[in-house]
């Protein structure tokens, strides 16, 4: 790295949606999987969680 650039702040409410997306979509996948009746919608909503917080957690790790 250049040392005449500054460095970008790392934005700590990426870190902290990121990984609370990841925990809550990873409980609510879990719930859907195994309760008795079929929820696609809330399978889909539950991957989508997981997916952004990935996202988010990317994001903050690239500082992009």
């Amino acid at each position: 790295m250049n040392s005449n650039q500054p460095q970008k702040k790392r934005n700590i409410w990426q870190l902290v949606l990121g990984v609370a997306f990841i925990g809550y979509g990873s409980y609510r996948l879990y719930y859907r999987l195994n309760s008795p009746e079929e929820d696609v919608l809330g399978i889909i909503l539950a991957v989508g969680f997981i997916a952004f917080g990935i996202y988010d957690l990317y994001r903050y790790y690239n500082r992009t």
